[in-house]
């Protein structure tokens, strides 16, 4: 057996021990309320977006310990089989290993020289910190070749499982805001409806949020797309350093007693930095509010009754499902953050499509 079979062999091994070692972990007892026992799998149930993000970084954590040890080994080993110490190794390595050429020196000069931290540089200046920053990037590039090296042939083997995120469960309900295609009045079924939808993307957002502004054209690309096979579901995420997010939250469920959030929801993403009182009154007579009921619903949002109870509780699901900034997606319960690229919704989608029982 070869070299490489018997890689295969050892990580098919690993794997084994580590699936072994995790689902033996959660069928350990965690406590015993009445003589009735809990065991870990049951309270992870209760809470798997926390017990994720703690396996995620004690894995995190192991795979960073792991390959700063090996990256110590591997110059270590090479010092004393040349006889050098180890920082005229490294360089030695570096400058064979490193090339950059003026052409890119001055394409990424190009790319850059309009950024606040350079523009006011001599062009010399400019022309070194570029340079530093190419360097310090391919260095980081070759210690990625290093490790994905080592971690093929065998050198470096990472025992410790990685957590495979879960599926969340994200129910819509009669409160959610719903679309089912690209534009704003978008808010009837086409082709699918409610849970028939093949595909339901949960988000996380707010209105001061300018990476939610940022994936507003990816994210109307895809409803395009897959219209009749998709529904969109918009739930409230205002974080407490964005102080008009709240106010602008509560604009737009008050809208949506008109029938009119995804109108306000348009108004307030498309003027992002006025969301000053007087700006909102302006959006709801820009879209044809009844300006008396508005107010009113503003002025009693607080209330049991008010939508302010509905924000909170948006809010909230999102902290129990993991989410700690925006935007945060859930496709049909699978979770992506941040103002991802409309390739990274497709593929997910995709993949969704092909399983799935309703598609």
């Amino acid at each position: 057996m070869n070299l490489s079979n018997l890689v295969k062999v050892g990580a098919t091994l690993t794997s084994a021990l580590s699936f072994l070692f995790v689902h033996t972990a959660l069928a350990e007892p965690a406590f015993k309320i009445n003589d009735k026992t809990i065991t870990v799998a049951d309270v992870y149930k209760d809470d798997q977006a926390g017990f994720y993000e703690l396996e995620k970084k004690k894995f995190e954590l192991i795979d960073r310990i792991a390959k700063t040890q090996y990256l110590e080994t591997f110059w270590n080993d090479k010092a004393k089989k040349g006889g050098k110490s180890v920082e005229v190794v490294r360089e030695e390595y570096e400058k064979k290993n490193l090339k950059i050429s003026e052409k890119e020196i001055n394409e990424t000069l190009a790319k850059y020289q309009d950024h606040p931290s350079l523009k006011k540089l001599p062009k010399a200046e400019q022309r070194k910190q570029i340079k530093d920053f190419i360097v310090q990037r391919n260095r980081s590039d070759l210690q990625s070749d290093i490790l994905d090296s080592a971690m093929k042939n065998g050198s470096l083997v990472i025992s410790y499982p990685e957590p495979e995120e879960p599926v969340y469960k994200v129910t819509v309900t009669d409160k959610d805001h719903v679309r089912f295609g690209p534009g704003y009045d978008d808010t009837k079924p086409v082709k699918c409806k409610g849970d028939d939808c093949a595909i339901t993307i949960v988000e996380y957002s707010e209105f001061q949020c300018p990476f939610c502004v940022k994936v507003l054209p990816d994210v109307k690309k895809v409803m395009k797309e897959y219209e009749g096979r998709i529904r969109w579901v918009v739930r409230d995420f205002p974080l407490s350093f964005h102080d008009r997010a709240r106010p602008a939250a509560i604009a737009a469920h008050c809208a949506g007693q008109q029938g009119k959030y995804w109108n306000m929801y348009g108004e307030l993403f498309d003027n992002q930095r006025k969301l000053g009182d007087s700006d909102i009154k302006s959006y709801a007579k820009t879209i044809g509010l009844n300006l008396s009921k508005f107010d009113k619903c503003q002025s009693n949002s607080g209330n049991a009754n008010g939508v302010e109870a509905i924000i909170d509780a948006n809010f909230n699901s999102g902290s129990e499902l993991g989410v700690t900034g925006t935007p945060a997606f859930f496709i049909n319960g699978r979770r992506l953050s941040g103002a991802l690229p409309y390739s990274e919704f497709r593929r997910v989608i995709e993949s969704e499509l092909s399983s799935n029982k309703k598609s």
